[in-house]
């Protein structure tokens, strides 16, 4: 097992990591030795860094945000000057400009209305929801290696737990065969007790299965497959208080990140809304340019202004659309937050339920258990009970301990959940 008998002292998964302990070699498939490792041990924190740092999905929402930076370079930049190069009423009998009118003019677009910065403060903003959605990646790889991590330890202790069963059952095939010898017990029992034996075998097969699995699933999410994985330190889980729902709304709803976006996603409409606004006001063309009268050899100097007269296009159809997409803004921020809390009661839910059925397997439910197969067990050697009341006792043993471990599992489990969606340890919720 991998909890302490007390909760209210630190709670330390203490079982020691080991793949490859089973007297009988011939149970070890060889993918149960190929995650052993000697002498490198590795700390959930270490899990979260290496995941952290080589997931190519956070990798890839990096780029976008360095793509972001780009955009907003862009938006800050004035359109580019025109030259414009002329010449006029050029004669057809000679080829050259001795004769033609010739004009040179440099013009500029003067963007009106605040444009420019309206389009840089768009710019800045969606870089700000791209980083709010990496940093909503980053939590949720943090919690599925966490997840992994626990997982990896659980499957270990079914495993232990396995081996320990068979253990068992040998000491018992080896008892029924003592008593079969000296006639205090029938072929049958023995013949129950092989059997038994050779399903207990079997279990301690199907748990080295998902240990491989699990430690599969570790490496993927560490994105470290193919690298041969290393002994787990065992997890101090420093404190599993009591926690109220409402404190961990109100840290959900001032740290999470994807909610954090989607605020901005409703502030970047309402930009959106100015900015299809702003696009009313039409932009104004400035020229100005020399020209060459050659016919009378005169010089001359020309200026102009152009104005688009917005009588039929005011941008409306872009402002309704703004408009629409603001308000669809709104709800999507309703959803997400909506959504977001029905995930924290539920792991809250999971957390409270789990902590207080943990405490009855440690104080009550797995002793008892034990206390059943050790009574059976001498009573069975003495004569007093069958063997069919010895096994009863050992499969209730096993089941209340599987059923144990998933609780425990069930209880980080729910732990990662609240932390990921709160952004801090549960230790250190005041």
């Amino acid at each position: 097992m991998y909890i302490r008998k007390s909760l209210e002292i630190p709670i330390y998964i203490a079982f020691v990591i080991s793949f490859v302990i089973f007297p009988d070699n011939d149970l070890l498939p060889a993918y149960a030795q190929e995650i052993s490792s000697k002498d490198k041990y590795l700390s959930i924190e270490d899990a979260v860094n290496i995941a952290i740092q080589n997931n190519p999905l956070i990798q890839a929402k990096k780029h976008k945000v360095g793509a972001a930076k780009g955009k907003i370079k862009q938006a800050t930049l004035i359109p580019n000057p025109v030259v414009n190069l002329v010449a006029e009423e050029m004669p057809t009998h000679e080829i050259g400009l001795n004769e033609s009118q010739n004009m040179v003019s440099l013009s500029q677009k003067l963007e009106l209305g605040g444009k420019r910065r309206l389009r840089t403060d768009v710019a800045k903003k969606q870089k700000n929801i791209l980083d709010l959605d990496t940093q909503t990646t980053i939590w949720n790889i943090r919690a599925m290696t966490k997840k992994a991590f626990f997982d990896l330890l659980t499957a270990q202790d079914e495993l232990n737990l396995a081996k320990k069963n068979f253990e068992i059952a040998m000491s018992l095939k080896n008892l029924s065969n003592k008593r079969f010898e000296a006639g205090d017990t029938s072929k049958l029992t023995v013949l129950k007790a092989k059997v038994e034996l050779s399903n207990a075998k079997t279990n301690v097969v199907e748990a080295q299965r998902k240990m491989f699995n699990a430690t599969k699933r570790l490496q993927t999410t560490m994105g470290t497959v193919g690298t041969p994985l290393q002994k787990l330190v065992p997890i101090p889980v420093t404190d599993v208080q009591l926690i109220e729902l409402k404190k961990l709304e109100e840290l959900l709803l001032k740290n999470y990140p994807a909610l954090q976006a989607q605020k901005s996603i409703v502030n970047l409409s309402l930009l959106r809304i100015k900015e299809a606004k702003r696009k009313r006001i039409p932009d104004i063309n400035f020229s100005v340019g020399y020209k060459r009268l050659s016919a009378t050899d005169d010089d001359t100097i020309q200026a102009g202004i152009s104005l688009p007269l917005p009588f039929f296009n005011r941008n409306q159809g872009n402002i309704i659309e703004a408009k629409e997409l603001s308000y669809k803004a709104k709800d999507d921020e309703t959803t997400v937050r909506n959504e977001l809390l029905l995930q924290l009661g539920n792991a809250f839910s999971m957390y409270t339920s789990t902590r207080e059925l943990v405490r009855s397997f440690l104080d009550t439910i797995v002793p008892m258990a034990e206390e059943s197969l050790e009574i059976a067990r001498n009573g069975y050697k003495h004569g007093e009970f069958d063997f069919i009341e010895v096994l009863d006792a050992q499969r209730t043993l096993v089941i209340t301990n599987v059923s144990y471990l998933k609780t425990l599992n069930g209880l980080f489990t729910s732990m990662t959940e609240i932390e990921r969606l709160v952004g801090i340890n549960i230790s250190d919720i005041k």
